[in-house]
């Protein structure tokens, strides 16, 4: 066998490994989800055999970006091919840079609503090109001002500058709503995935300055919204079914929570005390106020049944690294800008819109802040979808999943009627 035919031999082989991993069956276009699980399983390879030549757990996140830059914009079609009409404004909002998306034919001193975008990512990857197709759509579809935030990500930027930056940008929005032709009493806020949570815990800022008007209509798509429970049901089932594939996996969402705490100075000791929920204490855990905002009773008993789901612990492990991660970062565990399923008093936030996905590590955060809030009497929508998977509502150019286009669809229609 000559060297080219090993090459290719090997090649292929590897493209089959890469490509080798369950589908649950009601998962519609398995192809193109399995190939995303593959390109994320790739970029951990090339950000673990770049460890060799550059030690740091950070690694795979350069991977990570490098990878997407290059699909953003030199494979994939670009965003506009969905609402070519709508008009794009890159500026910045009190030092924040934003896209601005306004609708076709706004007549002459007609009042829009503004809805406020906050992509997804982990608070490490992507940005605002990257998310160009989804809220061009969401402009043209309600018609509405759309404002997609580009704030500043770990592991450069840690805690609490992702939400400084969102709440700042979102506040200028909505002070200077006129000079954009916005009502700024019809002013929504989404995001999806770290973009959920960085909805959340803006809109809670906002709720609590009496100097600016309240968001009227919060919409979380799979939200993640908090990092001291990494046990969950959900957290479980998808290690159960896909091990550690994927970019919600038990081990990137360990990797994620620890560099937007401890950015580019993260460890692999730090990872690990994630993943084992070695990283607050044992007090907490058993604490009332814990129980009464992360108990896994909270979550529906249909997503807590299986071989695949063990009850938390009365004892939870302890180490060096565990104790110091808790004595050194406890306050911000405990602040509702990390953790806004936190938050003191839930009964004050306007309605929310949000979605959870079955096949998401993430699934119950969302679950348990819908729960927690339709218990304080805050008007909530959960819709939630047995066959989509996190990531499935991006408007990538070239890459529509149906199950995103029905998510987005019941959305648009559902804000439609709120704003």
């Amino acid at each position: 066998m000559s060297w080219k035919r090993l090459v290719l031999l090997l090649f292929v082989c590897y493209v089959a490994y890469l490509l080798y991993l369950p589908v649950p069956e009601n998962i519609n276009q398995s192809f193109m989800f399995r190939s995303g699980m593959a390109l994320s399983k790739f970029c951990q390879h090339l950000g673990l055999l770049s460890q060799i030549f550059a030690p740091g757990v950070t690694n795979v996140i350069t991977v990570y970006r490098g990878v997407f830059g290059f699909l953003t914009h030199y494979v994939l079609p670009s965003g506009d091919i969905y609402a070519p009409d709508v008009n794009l404004e890159r500026t910045t909002f009190d030092g924040v840079k934003v896209h601005v998306y306004t609708p076709p034919g706004v007549r002459e001193g007609e009042l829009l609503p503004g809805f406020v975008y906050l992509y997804g990512g982990g608070f490490a990857l992507s940005d605002v090109d990257h998310f160009d197709g989804l809220t061009r759509q969401i402009s043209k579809e309600l018609n509405a001002v759309v404002v997609s935030v580009e704030y500043r990500k770990t592991p450069e930027y840690t805690f609490p500058i992702p939400h400084e930056d969102s709440l700042k940008a979102t506040k200028w929005f909505l002070k200077n709503a006129g000079r954009y032709g916005v009502d700024a009493k019809r002013v929504a806020i989404g995001g999806d995935s770290a973009g959920g949570y960085l909805s959340a815990t803006v809109t809670q800022a906002i709720q609590d300055d009496s100097n600016i008007s309240n968001i009227k209509l919060q919409v979380l798509i799979y939200p993640w919204l908090q990092i001291v429970d990494l046990q969950t049901p959900s957290h479980q089932n998808y290690r159960h079914i896909f091990g550690s594939n994927g970019i919600v996996s038990l081990e990137s969402i360990s990797l994620l929570a620890a560099m937007f705490i401890y950015g580019e100075e993260a460890t692999q000791t730090q990872v690990q005390a994630f993943m084992t929920n070695n990283h607050t204490s044992e007090e907490f855990k058993n604490s009332a106020f814990y129980q009464s905002r992360m108990s896994h009773s909270i979550v529906p008993d249909k997503y807590r049944t299986g071989s695949f789901y063990t009850e938390p612990s009365d004892r939870y492990p302890n180490s060096g690294i565990g104790h110091k991660i808790w004595s050194e970062s406890k306050q911000l565990f405990l602040d509702q800008r990390m953790s806004p399923l936190f938050r003191e008093d839930l009964s004050d936030l306007p309605p929310m819109y949000i979605v959870t996905v079955e096949y998401d590590s993430l699934r119950d955060d969302g679950i348990i802040y819908a729960k927690l809030l339709e218990q304080a009497g805050v008007d909530v929508t959960w819709r939630h979808y047995e066959d989509a998977f996190h990531g499935v509502v991006w408007v990538g150019p070239g890459v529509i999943f149906d199950e995103g286009t029905k998510i987005l669809d019941e959305m648009y229609a559902f804000v439609r009627d709120r704003l």
